[in-house]
């Protein structure tokens, strides 16, 4: 019984001290409290809006005019990757239909207009007249590209100088019959041993011929390829108005066809499509550096 007094006289004890407290906290202290916490309360309501003011309203990201303006990096280089491309479908159409032309049947060569000849690249013609074997130069080094060719293999046991890649091509001034015009005719590729004209008497071919030869145009300076001593009768590479001078011709360059070959001479058929044709690597660099700015732009802001 007396437990029982006691534990409600400790509640009696606690209720008066908790009713003391409050009536001993002033009233302005109370209103000072609640204003902070609806200060609070505002406060996060206001940042709220402001968050959907600047998302306009929706749930998306916003972004500054700067922002923005950093795309146009990896917008212009992926449009340039997109030109490359273009290009590069271009190029291999070129040099597919310049490969079709190599097997086209032959045509007279325009003797009464030769400026027809700067849009006939890679196609055949058909000359008449005469070696002119006294003015007779070569282009080296130079290597095969006959059909006739195939590489010797590392393991071949054959020395033949004819399988080798390693040679010249002889270059031939040929005066055309009925006319004035002298042209230089490439009659084909020889090994090192056979670029003395003495080592090949037999294959030169004397009087008035006909042959089918390929229209050829002058080249620049390769990279990396030293500069042609005409004097010394050094031909590094094909520069038509050089050749003309130093031999007396007309700066017109034909290609003898493989089917031109003499026996024991140089051996025809050294026409190759050679069209600079760097479109591939252009577009790989423009589409990577558009994928790589991109990526650090989604990485700087966060996407």
């Amino acid at each position: 019984m007396v437990q029982p007094l006691l534990f409600s006289h400790a509640l009696l004890r606690t209720a008066c001290r908790r009713s003391t407290f409050a009536a001993a906290v002033p009233q302005g202290r109370n209103k000072e409290i609640i204003s902070l916490d609806q200060r609070s309360k505002e406060k996060g309501q206001g940042r709220q809006q402001s968050e959907q003011k600047g998302n306009g309203g929706g749930g998306g990201k916003r972004f500054s005019a700067g922002s923005i303006a950093m795309l146009i990096i990896p917008a212009t280089t992926f449009c340039l990757g997109c030109w490359q491309t273009y290009r590069l479908r271009w190029k291999l159409d070129l040099i597919e239909r310049l490969k079709q032309r190599l097997d086209e049947p032959a045509v007279d060569f325009p003797v009464d207009d030769v400026s027809k000849l700067d849009s006939m690249e890679y196609r055949r013609v058909r000359v008449t007249g005469e070696f002119l074997h006294d003015r007779e130069f070569y282009i080296a080094p130079r290597g095969r590209f006959d059909p006739g060719y195939k590489e010797k293999s590392s393991g071949s046991l054959l020395s033949s100088d004819d399988l080798s890649s390693h040679g010249a091509h002889i270059i031939t001034p040929f005066r055309l019959s009925k006319s004035n015009i002298v042209v230089m005719i490439n009659r084909g590729w020889v090994p090192a041993s056979k670029i003395s004209p003495s080592s090949r008497t037999s294959s030169q071919p004397k009087g008035q011929v006909t042959i089918e030869a390929v229209v050829r145009k002058s080249e620049k300076r390769p990279q990396f390829v030293g500069e042609n001593v005409p004097e010394r009768g050094l031909w590094f590479y094909k520069d038509f108005d050089q050749m003309a001078l130093q031999y007396n011709t007309d700066p017109i360059y034909l290609e003898a066809v493989y089917e031109s070959t003499v026996p024991g001479g140089p051996i025809g058929g050294q026409s190759n499509v050679n069209v600079r044709n760097d479109h591939l690597s252009y577009l790989i660099t423009w589409f990577s550096l558009s994928a790589v700015t991109l990526a650090m732009w989604a990485i700087r802001f966060r996407i």
